[in-house]
C-alpha cells in the first residue's frame, strides 16, 4: 500500500489472492486423475498428489499433468490426508479425491473466492455418476462437501473410511455455487466389491471405537437405511439406479454391523485399555499443554487416545489440529450437582471402553471422577499442577481416599504440599511426581523467527506466562527500574495476556520504564520470543511446575528465578541459572549484570540448560512414566 507518483495524495491498496494448495491422494487411480487434474489447473497454485505406490500409470499421468507427487504408505483414508496436509505448501487448501473433479460453475466460484477470501472454510454440494447415469436424489444428492479451507483451522476427523474436515467452533463457512463432479462406480459389480470392503473398514474402526453390533442394528438399521433414502429421500425418482443405491447401502448396513458383531465374538468385547485425559479447562496453560503433549504422545505410540474437553476450550482449538479422538461435554464449576451430566459422562466411558481417566482440575475431579468411578474406570489419576495445599474438607477427604487411585503432582514441591493440610488424605504412596515433559525433536522444529530485533549493546530479558497476581510480573518493572539505575541498556519481554494488563501497562509508565519493556500479548510461538533473547527471568511467587524456565533452557539460554521450591528442581544454580531469594530484585539485577559482563558465561550455561533438558524433562521421559504408573495399577 501507498501513494504513486501517478496519483498524488491517493493510497493504492494491493491484494494479493492467497495461493491454493489442491491435494489429492491416489492409489492406481489411472482411470481418474487425468480429469481431476485437469478442472483444477486454473485454480491450484499447487497440485500436491500423494500416492501409496501406485503399481499403474497414475503417476505418470501426474507428472504430465504437472503435478508434485510424494510417496507415503496408507495408514487409513483419514491419517493419509492429514499427512498430506502437512506436505501442502500453502495453508488454504482445496482437498479432492481422484474420483471428482470440478464443474465449470464451482470452478468459477473457486476463482472469485481467491479474489476475496471472506471465510474460513467453504462447502459445495457433490453430484455422483453411478453406472454414467447422474444421481440428483436419495443420500447420495445434495451430498454437501466441505473442501475448500484454511487448514490452520482444523484437521480431518471421523472413522475410516468415512472421514471428514472439522473446523475449530469459531470457524466460519459459506456455501459455494456449483457441484463437485464424483463419477464413483462405472459397474454394479464395483459398487458390490467397494460395499463389501468399505463394511469391513467400518466394522474395524467401530471396534476400536469401542462400538457394540446389537440384533436391532442388524435387523432394523438396514431396513431404516432403505426406507429412508428410496423414500424419504426421493431416490425413487432415479428409478431402477435409485432403487440399488439405496439397496446396496441398506446392504453394506448389515455387513458391516454383522463383521463388527463377528470382531467382538472373535477378539473379545475389550479392544484396547483406553485411557481418557478429562480437561474442563476454557483458558490455556500449562496443564493444558501437558494434557495436549501426552495424549499426543501416547496416541503415537500406538495407545487408544480419548480426550473430554469444553468446546468453546483453548485445549479444543489445538486437539482440533491433531488425529486425536474428542468429545466435547460442557462442564462448570457447579456440574457436579447436576446428576444427568454426571450420568452422561459415565456413559461416555462406558461407550468408549476407557480403563484410566487421567484428570486435570479439581472440578474435573468432582464430576468426572465420579462418573468414572460409575462407570467402572480402573484407574482414576489426578493430576495436580498447583504448588497450593488441598483443602480438608470433607468433600476432598471423600474424593481422594473412595475415587482416587493415583495422583500426579509435576513436581516434589506440589507433591509436599498436597497432604500439607490432612497427612490421611491420600496414601502418600499412590502420589508419582512427574515432571512436565517438552517434545524437544517438535521444539527444534518450529519456527524461530524472532519476535524482536535486538539493539546493539543492549541486554534483551524474556519472560512468559499469565498477567496475574502469582506471576510475579509487578517484580518485573521493578527490576527494569533497578536495572536502569544500574545504567544497564535492556529490554525486557513480557508475553502473555491476563487481569492484570492494564495495571502492569500504567504502573510501567508512572515507574519510567514504558520505553524499556514491551508486552507481546499471546504468543503462540514460544520459540519466537526464546530466540529474541539472552535470558529468561521467572518472577512467579508460586509455581507448580515452571514449564516456561525448561522452554528457554531448551534453547540454550539461562534462567533465573525466585527461590520458590520447584524452581530448584528445575535450574542447576551457578550451572544454568541462577536462583535468587524470593522478592529479592537488587540480587537478580546483579545476576543479570554478572552475564551481560560476561557472554561467555551466558553461553555456556545455555548449553548446560539445553543438556540438562535432554537428559531430565524430555517428553518421551515424562510419557515412560505415565505408563509404568497406569501399569502399575
Amino acid at each position: 500500500t501507498g501513494e504513486t507518483d501517478l496519483f498524488p495524495g491517493i493510497t493504492v491498496y494491493i491484494y494479493r489472492m492467497p495461493p491454493l494448495s489442491v491435494i489429492i491422494i491416489t492409489y492406481n487411480e489411472e482411470r481418474n486423475i487425468g480429469r481431476c487434474l485437469e478442472s483444477v489447473k486454473d485454480v491450484a497454485d499447487d497440485i500436491l498428489v500423494v500416492d501409496s505406490y501406485s503399481t499403474d500409470r497414475t503417476v505418470e499421468i501426474c507428472k504430465q499433468h504437472s503435478a508434485r507427487v510424494v510417496f507415503h504408505p496408507f495408514e487409513g483414508y483419514i491419517e493419509q490426508k492429514n499427512w498430506a496436509l502437512s506436505q501442502a505448501l500453502y495453508p488454504h487448501v482445496l482437498s479432492l479425491d481422484a474420483d471428482e473433479a470440478l464443474s465449470d460453475q464451482l470452478r468459477e466460484s473457486i476463482r472469485k473466492v481467491k479474489e476475496q477470501w471472506t471465510h474460513d472454510g467453504y462447502y459445495f454440494n457433490r453430484l455422483t455418476c453411478y453406472c454414467g447415469k447422474w444421481i440428483k436424489h436419495g443420500s447420495w444428492y445434495p451430498s454437501r462437501k466441505l473442501r475448500l479451507w484454511d487448514s490452520s483451522k482444523g484437521a480431518w476427523h471421523g472413522l475410516n473410511p468415512h472421514d471428514r474436515f472439522r473446523m475449530i467452533p469459531e470457524a466460519r463457512k459459506k456455501k459455494l455455487e456449483g457441484d463437485l463432479l464424483h463419477y464413483s462406480y462405472f459397474s454394479i459389480r464395483e459398487h458390490i466389491e467397494q460395499s463389501q470392503s468399505f463394511a469391513e473398514i467400518v466394522a474395524r474402526a467401530y471396534y476400536r471405537a469401542g462400538r457394540k453390533a446389537r440384533l436391532f442394528h442388524i435387523i432394523f438399521s438396514p431396513s431404516w437405511r432403505f426406507f429412508r433414502d428410496f423414500f424419504i429421500k426421493l431416490g425413487f425418482l432415479d428409478g431402477y439406479y435409485g432403487y440399488l443405491i439405496a439397496l446396496y447401502s441398506a446392504r453394506e448396513t448389515n455387513m458391516k454391523y454383522r463383521k463388527l458383531r463377528r470382531i467382538h465374538l472373535e477378539e473379545g468385547s475389550q479392544p484396547v485399555n483406553r485411557i481418557c485425559f478429562i480437561n474442563s479447562t476454557k483458558s490455556w496453560g500449562g496443564g493444558e499443554k501437558w494434557h495436549l503433549d501426552v495424549a499426543i504422545s501416547m496416541h503415537n505410540r500406538g495407545k487408544e487416545v480419548l480426550v473430554i474437553t469444553n468446546r468453546r476450550s483453548a485445549l479444543f482449538n489445538r486437539i482440533i489440529h491433531t488425529r486425536l479422538n474428542v468429545i466435547n461435554v460442557s462442564i462448570s464449576n457447579l456440574s457436579f450437582l447436576n446428576p444427568l451430566k454426571i450420568f452422561q459422562i459415565a456413559a461416555i466411558l462406558k461407550r468408549e471402553r476407557v480403563k484410566t481417566a487421567i484428570l486435570n482440575l479439581s472440578t474435573d475431579l468432582k464430576i468426572a471422577g465420579l462418573s468414572a468411578k460409575l462407570a467402572g474406570v480402573k484407574n482414576i489419576i489426578y493430576r495436580r499442577g498447583i504448588a497450593v495445599p488441598v483443602r480438608n474438607t470433607l468433600l476432598n477427604r471423600i474424593l481422594f481416599r473412595r475415587l482416587i487411585t493415583g495422583m500426579i503432582a509435576n513436581s516434589e514441591e506440589t507433591r509436599r504440599t498436597i497432604l500439607m493440610n490432612n497427612k490421611t488424605l491420600l496414601d502418600s504412596r499412590k502420589i508419582r511426581v512427574i515432571y512436565n515433559g517438552i517434545d524437544l525433536k517438535r521444539f527444534d522444529r518450529m519456527d524461530r523467527t524472532p519476535i524482536y530485533q535486538k539493539k546493539k549493546g543492549e541486554v534483551v530479558i524474556g519472560n512468559a506466562g499469565r498477567l496475574s497476581v502469582e506471576k510475579g510480573q509487578l517484580y518485573l518493572i521493578n527490576l527494569a527500574k533497578e536495572l536502569k539505575k544500574m545504567r544497564i541498556p535492556f529490554t525486557i519481554l513480557i508475553a502473555g495476556t491476563g487481569s492484570l494488563e492494564n495495571k502492569l501497562i500504567n504502573y510501567a509508565s508512572t515507574q519510567g520504564v514504558s520505553e524499556e519493556i514491551r508486552f507481546l500479548g499471546f504468543v503462540e510461538n514460544i520459540r519466537s520470543v526464546t530466540s529474541s533473547i539472552d535470558l529468561f527471568v521467572l518472577t512467579s511467587l508460586w509455581e507448580g511446575f515452571g514449564f516456561v524456565l525448561v522452554e528457554a533452557m531448551a534453547d540454550s539460554k539461562p534462567v533465573i528465578a525466585f527461590d520458590i521450591g520447584s524452581s530448584a528442581e528445575i535450574i542447576e544454580n551457578g550451572k544454568t541459572g541462577y536462583i535468587v531469594e524470593k522478592g529479592n530484585i537488587g540480587a537478580m539485577a546483579e545476576k543479570i549484570r554478572m552475564l551481560a559482563e560476561n557472554p561467555d558465561l551466558c553461553k555456556e550455561m545455555g548449553k548446560n540448560g539445553r543438556r540438562r533438558v535432554e537428559d531430565k524433562f524430555e517428553i518421551g521421559r515424562c510419557i515412560e512414566q505415565v505408563e509404568e504408573m497406569i501399569d502399575s495399577f
